[in-house]
């Protein structure tokens, strides 16, 4: 089973990435007369899963948000239509509905889709496959060009793809609705598409070109379908069916990877450790990786000890435990000092890097960070709340919060307080 975790492209190697040539940006292919245009998706490091612009629902098995690496490949435009499925499968004809050669191929299998690319691989001489889970879900959210959409396109859903809100119940014809930032149409709604994946629960980490090739469970299928409701057809919602399974919903699109691609020629980029322990003052300083756009380490809470074996003073504020209340100044100068020891960039944690660590459940907020009449009227609102969303994370003991919602009042309160005031944590960007 694959590690994960959270949209940026992230240099490789710190190497200069190869030109590629524009010819290779869109490769058109012909297949007995029927054209198949395969767009290029540039690698680099996205998030995957249930982002904030997402879902404002707790949808587990799109959590958590992790961070994948992905080479670069190549993605169909759009789904396979009835038009191209006769042509390489002359004689296999699905269930899909007849006199409609552009709308999307639906009723095969998985077993069907693989028979099919393997035609296809002959035909062409191109090695087509099924896109992997990963690699479908950056292409739809738009690869390195994502305008972070909650759609495959854009926040309208009717201007992007066929769900049952416009469908009529019924597929249409491919690329009738707009297209999404990398030209690909259809990523959301008209039919759900099958990927090589099955399907596993996401873990926090990070990995290079993830598939599940075993499980118990089913065949990954994503993009919602003109069956889909509105609010089920955002692109991190996954679902699964056994290989075997035909519905008239199920359709695919397909990808491939070239080998001589000079972006393949690139080393590929290191998998990123979640934690690491860094040596200041003499102890280990524990780190945990955060996920996100722009990745970093942040730390744990910064103890008065260690803050007077580096500072030489002790912190202003009277919390014995962790080390608060000091200048912007003597912060920087601990940062410093700490960078110089450890030989590593150190930063403090401003308000946003802390909150997103808490919010991604890595760390919690100490009893230092909130005051007691503040944290028992967040609890009083939370459990309000409770009532009508039954997953809602409560305080963890009452004193910090994991996975909370982006409104929590602990955390907006968080944000509201000086960055001064609150226990000194550090920083460390990936990059």
């Amino acid at each position: 089973m694959w590690a994960m975790m959270t949209m940026a492209v992230v240099p490789v190697s710190g190497k200069k990435r190869p030109h590629v040539p524009d010819s290779l940006q869109v490769i058109n292919i012909e297949v007995n007369g029927i054209p198949i245009r395969m767009h290029r998706v540039e690698g680099g490091s996205f998030t995957m899963g249930g982002t904030i612009e997402q879902t404002d629902r707790d949808v587990y098995t799109d959590k958590p948000a992790h961070l994948v690496f992905l080479s670069p490949y190549y993605i169909a435009e759009t789904e396979v239509t009835n038009q191209l499925w006769a042509a390489v499968m002359p004689e296999r004809e699905s269930l899909s509905p007849r006199g409609y050669p552009q709308h999307p191929i639906s009723y095969v299998t998985w077993t069907d889709c693989q028979e099919f690319v393997r035609r296809l691989d002959s035909l062409t001489g191109k090695p087509f496959r099924l896109p992997t889970e990963a690699e479908w879900e950056y292409a739809a959210r738009g690869g390195a060009k994502s305008k972070k959409h909650r759609y495959s396109g854009g926040e309208e859903p009717d201007s992007v793809g066929w769900t049952n809100h416009c469908s009529g119940n019924w597929t249409h014809p491919v690329a009738r609705k707009h297209p999404n930032e990398l030209g690909l149409y259809d990523m959301t709604g008209n039919v759900n598409e099958w990927c090589e994946d099955w399907y596993a629960p996401y873990n926090l980490g990070t990995a290079p070109n993830p598939c599940v090739r075993d499980s118990s469970e089913g065949r990954i299928a994503r993009g919602g379908s003109y069956d889909d409701c509105i609010a089920n057809s955002h692109l991190s919602i996954r679902r699964w069916y056994t290989p075997e399974t035909s519905r008239g919903y199920i359709g695919f699109r397909v990808a491939f990877t070239l080998p001589d691609d000079p972006m393949m020629q690139v080393e590929e980029e290191k998998e990123l450790p979640l934690t690491k322990k860094v040596k200041v003052g003499g102890k280990k300083l524990q780190f945990y990786l955060v996920p996100v756009e722009d990745p970093y380490y942040i730390s744990d809470e910064i103890t008065v000890q260690l803050w007077k074996k580096m500072m030489r003073k002790n912190p202003p504020s009277k919390i014995k435990s962790v080390a608060a209340g000091m200048r912007p100044s003597d912060r920087m100068i601990f940062a410093e000092r700490c960078s110089r020891e450890a030989k590593e960039v150190m930063r403090v944690a401003n308000a946003e890097k802390i909150v997103t660590a808490v919010q991604q459940g890595l760390i919690t907020t100490s009893k230092a960070d909130v005051s007691e009449r503040d944290k028992n009227k967040s609890v009083q609102q939370l459990q309000k709340k409770r009532k009508n969303r039954k997953k809602l994370t409560l305080l963890t003991e009452l004193v910090g919060v994991k996975l909370t919602q982006p409104d929590d009042p602990v955390l907006l309160q968080y944000k509201k307080e000086n960055d001064e005031s609150r226990p000194l944590r550090m920083v460390i960007k990936v990059n």
